[in-house]
């Protein structure tokens, strides 16, 4: 699931779950930044705030009419943030106080981009480092030597931190602007260094010593979707240490590399960074696997959070996740298959459902291709019905890929990508995911194993018995 996390940023195809509208003020002393703007020749795409591992809900939709919008975005720090529309992405300033006036026409999105406000110049100049982060070869990154990948991220970083050097000199912007530019940059680098360390490479002897140059808890910058990244990535390798001196059998538990992350969060020493790092846990386990076996957890995160923002923010994903708790009814649909014939989940009642959510564009979805044709074919004349829904906008593409390399069972297409409705309603935050339904249509895991894995066979074995 990491790997998916870390690729989905890399492609800045972020993941994108529990949907909320935009926030209007309630409390006289809370502070906002404001975001408004004109779409020309507006398709009906949505347009969001993307705030991954964030704070608080990780997607807050602007509502648009008539092509223009204005919201109040709660911002009680400094943040640099995703705005989304469609498959546009773009990393933005907000701060409290100021605001932000973007204006674009969808026939040529990057062409007409353009901001305005008092929040302009820092935007305009973000945009341009963004440009050129775009350019990094994440091939080489992934793919050459521990030693030689570092040296590219070093040398990257560099320019890029020249760059804003360059593009900021002589001009007068909002004092923390530069300071929290500079951490976007220097912790995506030091994020995508921890990452490729999980690889069984051998590590250069001064290969972390980045880290000590690296501010690791600190609470300022927590608005920072790539220090957040970082801080997680933190946890997960000092985390992944301990598991290693573990035996076997608890290595084998998937829980266990939470239960040490834990530990690890809590021997911070910053009270705020702590309790982020907290919530931040605890969210991640409720998003990738549900509500299944996390009561303990709970109670746990209960214990020992001190704030009560945050205590709230889990309650309210928790009770989301209700909804795809086993047992519960399963969120019916009716897409076009590759004939287009309209297709409902209904139409299988009497069967167990495998659902798959993918696109032809995921990585990891490709890769699960063949298991997924072979697991249908072992299992074809049982009942159980195989069934894939894609976010492809391209449909001769996702046609086209479904005859030549998966045509098993009943695919399905939506529409608006990851916004549809399908992929909104089972809280899809990764690709693939897998649910598994009864024969009644409800729920019995919203996060049922991969087709490459053991346990799915196992799952379906047990569930023929019955």
């Amino acid at each position: 699931m990491k790997s998916k996390l870390i690729l989905g940023l890399t492609l800045l195809t972020l993941c994108w779950a529990c949907q909320q509208k935009q926030v209007t003020p309630e409390k006289e002393n809370q502070e906002y930044a404001q975001l408004s703007g004109t779409i020309k020749n507006y398709n009906g795409a949505v347009l969001k705030i993307q705030d991954f591992m964030g704070r608080s809900n990780w997607e807050t939709e602007i509502e648009i009419n008539n092509g223009t919008f204005s919201t109040n975005l709660s911002v009680d720090m400094p943040m640099v943030t995703t705005l989304s529309f469609g498959r546009t992405f773009k990393t933005i300033f907000l701060q409290q106080g100021e605001n932000l006036e973007i204006a674009f026409d969808t026939k040529a999105i990057d062409s007409t981009f353009s901001y305005a406000g008092s929040l302009a110049k820092e935007n305009a100049i973000l945009d341009s480092i963004q440009t050129e982060q775009r350019k990094m070869d994440f091939k080489y990154v992934y793919g050459e030597s521990l030693g030689d990948a570092s040296q590219y991220l070093d040398s990257v970083t560099k320019a890029h931190n020249s760059y804003l050097t360059d593009l900021t000199k002589d001009k007068t912007l909002q004092p923390k602007f530069k300071e929290y530019a500079k951490a976007s940059i220097d912790y995506n680098s030091a994020m995508y260094k921890l990452y490729i360390a999980s690889r069984k490479d051998k590590h250069p002897d001064d290969y972390f010593d980045f880290i000590d140059d690296l501010d690791i808890e600190n609470k300022n910058f927590l608005g920072i979707l790539d220090y957040r990244f970082f801080l997680n990535e933190y946890i997960t390798m000092t985390a992944q240490k301990r598991v290693s001196q573990l035996d076997s059998i608890q290595q084998d538990d998937p829980d266990t590399l939470l239960a040490e992350s834990l530990k690890v969060i809590e021997d911070l020493e910053n009270e705020d960074v702590k309790n982020f790092a907290l919530f931040n846990a605890m969210n991640m386990r409720l998003r990738e696997r549900g509500i299944s076996g996390f009561s303990d957890y709970y109670e746990y995160f209960k214990k020992n959070n001190k704030d009560p923002y945050y205590a709230n923010q889990l309650e309210l994903v928790y009770e989301k996740k209700q909804s795809l708790a086993p047992g519960q009814p399963a969120p019916d649909f009716k897409l076009e298959d590759i004939d287009g014939k309209m297709v409902s989940l209904s139409d299988f009642k009497g069967k167990y459902v495998y659902l798959d959510f993918w696109h032809t564009g995921c990585p990891y979805c490709i890769k699960e291709t063949d298991a997924y044709v072979e697991l249908y074919a072992d299992y074809a004349d049982k009942d159980i019905a195989f069934v894939s829904i894609s976010a492809d906008l391209d449909k001769s593409k996702w046609k086209n890929y479904v005859l030549d390399n998966k045509n098993a069972g009943v695919s399905l297409i939506t529409e608006n990508f990851w916004d549809s409705e399908e992929f909104q309603n089972y809280q899809i935050i990764s690709s693939p995911t897998y649910v598994l339904v009864d024969k009644e249509g409800n729920i019995i895991d919203s996060k049922a194993p991969f087709p490459s894995s053991p346990e799915i066979r196992e799952t379906f074995d047990e569930l023929l018995k019955n």
